[in-house]
This record gives C-alpha cells, structure tokens and sequence, in this order.
C-alpha cells in the first residue's frame, strides 16, 4: 500500500520541476529583463502563454538591426497616436486580408506594391480617378479585376464596412 502511494508521489516530486513555467522574472537574461523592465511588477503574474507570446516579441526585437528598430518604433508610436476607432478599422481590415484566399492576398500585395512605386502624380490621379467613379463604376472596375468575384459575402461585407468606417474618420 506504501509503494502504491509513493509511486504518485515521487513522479510529482520529479515531473513538477519540468514541467515548471521557465519564464519567471528571475530565469530572464539580463537583456530581457533591461527590455522588459517597466512590466517587472506584473510580469510573474502574467499567465504562461502571455509571457511566451511577449518573450517571441523580445526575441525579435532583438534580431533586428538599428535601423529596422528606429522603423519599428516610428511606426509602434504612429499606430499608439491614432485613435481606437482608426485602430480597429485597421484591425477589422487586417483580419479581412487574412481571411482571404492566399492567391487574392498575393495579388493584393502585389497591386500595392506597384501601387507604391508609382509617381506622387501618377497616385493622385489615379486617386482622383477612383474618387469621382460611382459605385457602379467601381464594382465594374473590380469586377474586370476579378477581385469582387474572389471574395466571399462576408470579406465584402468587412470591406463595405470598413470603407464606410473610414469615410466617417476624415
């Protein structure tokens, strides 16, 4: 009866240690805690997955070079001064983009890339072009791209949404 006892006993003794959460505040390395130190009170509060997904932030943080982290905090403090309204447009068209087919996402990509290298004057005209069309017009302009027809009813109902959204933030 003893040995049935101990048995269970001594696996927990054993197994616990293992199977501990290693990302205590005191088993961080010293850069980790120097990034992470305005949260140190909380940090062992925090649950397991939290500190995991913060610490694969922490490890790429730290793999970029100084000029991707002056782009990255350009950017972090661009998104923190916009307001939580325009945060989550970005969001809710975030989620849409990656729920589309990775074709139609690539194809994206690869219309804003062109997009992007296009002349200031040649992306004002074009801007304004878009501008000054109907909704008829644009549907037919998407359709000939064939971009409506690969999106599903809820992808343009999220797209129809957040371009209202956006239209009442100017």
């Amino acid at each position: 009866m003893t040995k049935l006892f101990l048995l269970p006993l001594l696996l927990l003794i054993f197994i616990n240690p293992l199977m501990a959460d290693e990302n205590t505040w005191n088993n961080l390395s010293k850069s980790q805690q120097a990034l992470l130190a305005p949260h140190q009170q909380q940090w062992d509060n925090l649950s397991a997955k939290k500190r995991a997904t913060i610490l694969k932030g922490v490890k790429q943080w730290q793999s970029l070079s100084a000029s991707q982290k002056k782009i990255a905090t350009q950017r972090f403090k661009q998104w923190k001064s916009l307001s939580p309204d325009r945060r989550a447009v970005i969001r809710a068209r975030f989620k849409a983009f990656n729920s589309m087919k990775p074709q139609l996402r690539r194809e994206i990509s690869k219309n804003q890339r062109n997009f992007s290298k296009m002349s200031p004057e040649r992306k004002r005209l074009l801007k304004k072009r878009w501008k000054n069309m109907s909704a008829a017009q644009k549907r037919k302009v998407l359709k000939k791209r064939k971009l409506m027809g690969k999106l599903n009813q809820r992808q343009r109902r999220l797209l129809q949404k957040n371009r209202k959204n956006t239209r009442n933030h100017r």
